[in-house]
């Protein structure tokens, strides 16, 4: 296993090469300077001091203006670590200027907003199969927008249901083709793109559930708000017709899937939540396919995650972070 601990607490991967080093120990590396550290302005960069990677900064939210709501922001960020905000070529970068999106090219540089329909609720996916049209949900629409021509069309309507969601953190499917959806936070399904079919749905009977996930090989995860071992609690996954399966966690999580070296389906998981956890505060990975755990490593308990897991890469990217300590040993981690 390779350990990689980047000073900062988000560093976007994509085209801005070389956006990545690495040395050959383990454990983490601190940052000589975490407390006195000022970094450049918008569009300059920096070297690491510990890896030597060279990191550029892309925005200043508080000098930039809010075009939604006038004065100025007061951050940006990319949506949320399971999905990329860099298209398939990392030609353009999708960031959340708060309530919208703004849009910019693959070395950093802003271009413009994206419509005020793409909002921060719009869950923004790039198509795995062309360079120009992000995916989104508005009601109970799924549509398209075409970033070279500013084209935006529905897909699908489902009337149905008053709204859709991905409840936030699901993706596009490795293949492109397939999302999972709640229509009115209740039904869950699968719709295929090419062939506008959607799957058999599950009904969750009005329990409450935290996030869908859509897997490699497209069946789903449903994470519910309750712990436990008995059905409609922990993580549970369903088939591409919604079948259930088998419970692959007793308690939700920070996490991703992703497919492992040898083929397998995965989800990379923290397990802070689990009452009968295999290591403490651990980062695992669980096969999909018989909830197998095998602990990647663990971190102190004033430590929090993020969990990125890039499409067949054979890594996994950890961020940490402490709300509470003031000098806390946070970065990513790369297993």
């Amino acid at each position: 296993m390779q350990t990689v601990l980047l000073s900062g607490t988000l560093i976007l991967m994509g085209s801005m090469a070389p956006a990545l080093a690495q040395l050959p120990v383990g454990g983490p590396e601190i940052p000589p300077n975490y407390n006195t550290f000022q970094p450049p302005a918008a569009g300059g960069t920096y070297t690491d001091p510990v890896f030597g990677s060279t990191i550029k900064r892309i925005s200043n939210a508080l000098g930039t203006p809010n075009n939604d709501r006038g004065g100025n922001l007061t951050w940006i960020t990319d949506e949320y670590s399971t999905m990329s905000p860099f298209n398939s070529d990392n030609s353009k970068i999708l960031l959340v200027h708060q309530s919208y999106f703004g849009l910019y090219d693959g070395t950093g540089f802003y271009i413009r907003d994206l419509p005020l329909e793409i909002n921060s609720s719009s869950e923004p996916r790039w198509s795995r199969r062309d360079n120009h049209t992000i995916y989104y949900v508005h009601g109970n629409q799924f549509k398209t927008y075409d970033m070279s021509t500013g084209a935006m069309n529905i897909v699908h309507t489902f009337s149905e249901y008053s709204a859709i969601s991905g409840k936030g953190e699901s993706d596009i499917s490795f293949d492109g083709d397939h999302f999972v959806f709640a229509g009115d936070g209740r039904y869950v399904f699968i719709y295929k793109i090419s062939t506008d079919a959607k799957s058999p749905t599950f009904d969750t009977g009005g329990l409450g559930f935290d996030n869908l996930y859509i897997t490699p090989n497209n069946n789903v995860t449903l994470t519910w708000n309750q712990s436990g071992t008995v059905r409609f609690t922990g993580i549970e996954m369903f088939d591409t017709n919604m079948n259930f399966q088998r419970q692959i966690a007793r308690a939700g999580g920070h996490m991703d899937v992703t497919l492992d070296t040898n083929g397998n389906e995965v989800l990379i998981w923290t397990n802070s939540n689990d009452p009968q956890p295999i290591c403490n505060n651990g980062i695992v990975k669980i096969r999909l396919a018989d909830g197998q755990q095998t602990c990647l490593a663990s971190f102190d308990w004033s430590l929090a995650v993020h969990i990125s897991a890039p499409d067949n890469s054979g890594f996994v990217y950890v961020e940490t972070y402490s709300p509470s300590n003031p000098n806390p040993p946070s970065g990513w981690v790369a297993y």
